[in-house]
């Protein structure tokens, strides 16, 4: 059955990480996580991340062609979703995880100036990592400072707006 899974189509490549990141953070939810008031925003911030993740590598893999510097990009990529949804319930790993993945996701789509003709919608996924960058290194700032579970509980709230922004409001992944 897995022979049969075309990698280089768009849908299948985002399904299958989809599937691989929902599965990492159910486990992790289930048997790994530390169990805290800060599980339910960090599992709420994740399957936000994971339902974006999924429209993000179906739509990106169209325009964008695979080379060497994504690949390994997109590596580092996985480890960091794995490192975020195993450090569910523990908030100063969870928000280095979260910062960690937005820093690495602009540095991606900034690789791919040179190999892609949707300038605009480059600038435009850059722009939305960078803010979300941002926001990521002051919800790791207010955890280190103190108020760590309203810290958690606004990078969900926070994220989900985001999302249904980037979804409803101003689509992000339409040419």
């Amino acid at each position: 059955m897995l022979d049969d899974l075309d990698m280089k189509d768009p849908a299948t490549k985002a399904t299958v990480a989809t599937l691989v990141f929902s599965l990492v953070g159910i486990v992790s939810f289930f048997v790994y996580a530390q169990l805290s008031s800060y599980l339910l925003p960090n599992a709420i911030f994740y399957a936000v991340l994971i339902v974006n993740t999924f429209f993000s590598i179906r739509f990106f893999s169209r325009i964008a062609p695979e080379n060497t510097s994504q690949v390994i990009v997109d590596t580092i990529l996985v480890l960091l979703y794995f490192g975020l949804a195993l450090s569910m319930g523990r908030p100063i790993q969870f928000a280095f995880f979260a910062l960690c993945i937005f820093i690495v996701a602009s540095v991606k789509y900034a690789l791919l100036f040179r190999v892609i003709r949707h300038i605009d919608v480059l600038k435009r996924k850059i722009r939305i990592d960078l803010i979300g960058t941002t926001a990521c290194a002051a919800v790791l700032g207010l955890t280190i400072l103190g108020p760590a579970f309203e810290a958690a509980w606004l990078a969900a709230i926070g994220f989900i707006i985001a999302n249904v922004y980037l979804f409803f409001i101003r689509p992000m992944y339409r040419l």
